[in-house]
């Protein structure tokens, strides 16, 4: 056994979410398809769809179409996350150096200890992050910047003149786009062939709302997937799986309209709650933040809703991250947080 993993320590701990009415800790869909467009999906599975080892052929080829991309642009993943953990397989890394921000996915940090590199942290001043900072970390060692964008958990984004400072020190950048769908920030996937030092990131579990069919991929030049690609799983996500991401891109015109209504319900919602003068923080994201109180968080409990409480560049205290769903529409907790 390699002695080193005895010190890297994993969150084991699941949330019961059969507890709450609704689940705004890990930014999880909770409103319900259209019943008569989940009996559309439902009704197209097929037995041979559990009995076959899946080809993945079609669902590649159909992300590459939607993406304006060939299917040599995408390498399929079961979720992003092991995307991430590609990334740091494929890149010699070992006693060298990744830079990201210092507010991060946690996986990164994981990936950083396994493989035995050094995550360089670039800090927020303000509850911002100056791309410069970024910039002045890279040394002769750095092997390539992750970076979110929507950042979570802060929910600021980097527009396309940052984004181009940092591909033209010319280390391969890797961009995670996991709330891409949920923001008004515009994708970098179609530079990917005009940058060979650019790797995209990409989920169907936040915006689209299948975390549970654990569906992600990559997308770069032709011969960065090729290197990807040995790591590849010999077959990367189900047959059901596969069958549900096929279902959101023929019907993405839906789901285009819930990330809009999404992004609009959650501005009123937070107007709504702005002009009692509550403290909080808003973002770029389909979430903000609720300064944390006791009386706070006893009324999401109240109303069975799972929030986080997290530590905020703004001022590194304590703010409730509220990951905005249409389902809370039907809940109590705006009319409870505008009596306070």
């Amino acid at each position: 056994m390699k002695e080193f993993l005895l010190n890297i320590k994993r969150n084991t701990k699941q949330e019961k979410k059969y507890l709450h009415d609704i689940v705004l800790s890990q930014n999880e869909r909770n409103y319900k398809l259209p019943k008569k467009l989940f009996e559309k999906f439902i009704n197209s599975i097929e037995q041979q769809d559990l009995f076959f080892y899946p080809n993945t052929n079609k669902v590649i080829n159909k992300i590459a179409k939607f993406n304006l991309l060939q299917p040599y642009n995408i390498l399929l993943t079961p979720g992003s996350d092991i995307g991430i953990k590609t990334i740091f397989e494929t890149f010699d890394i070992k006693g060298k150096n990744v830079i990201t921000s210092n507010y991060f996915f946690g996986m990164y940090e994981v990936y950083s200890q396994l493989y035995q590199t050094k995550l360089k942290k670039a800090p927020y001043t303000n509850g911002k992050l100056n791309i410069r900072k970024i910039i002045k970390l890279i040394d002769k060692n750095t092997k390539f910047i992750i970076l979110a964008n929507p950042n979570s958990p802060v929910g600021d984004t980097y527009n396309e003149n940052e984004i181009k400072l940092l591909l033209e020190t010319g280390v391969h950048l890797i961009i995670d786009e996991a709330y891409i769908e949920l923001s008004n920030v515009e994708s970098f996937i179609k530079y990917i062939n005009e940058y060979n030092n650019l790797t995209i990131l990409r989920t169907f579990s936040k915006g689209y709302g299948a975390a549970g069919c654990r569906v992600g991929y990559l997308a770069s030049n032709k011969d960065n997937i090729e290197y990807y690609s040995k790591f590849r799983l010999m077959y990367e996500i189900s047959g059901i799986s596969m069958k549900y991401v096929e279902f959101i891109l023929d019907n993405h015109l839906y789901y285009q309209k819930y990330f809009d209504d999404t992004l609009k319900g959650k501005k009123k919602f937070y107007t709504k709650l702005k002009e009692k003068n509550l403290q909080m923080i808003d973002s770029k994201s389909s979430w903000f933040f609720i300064k944390h109180s006791q009386l706070i968080e006893d009324m999401f409990k109240k109303n069975k809703i799972s929030v986080k409480v997290v530590k905020h560049p703004y001022d590194n205290k304590d703010w409730i991250k509220l990951n905005y769903d249409l389902s809370l529409e039907k809940s109590n907790i705006l009319n409870d947080l505008l009596s306070i």
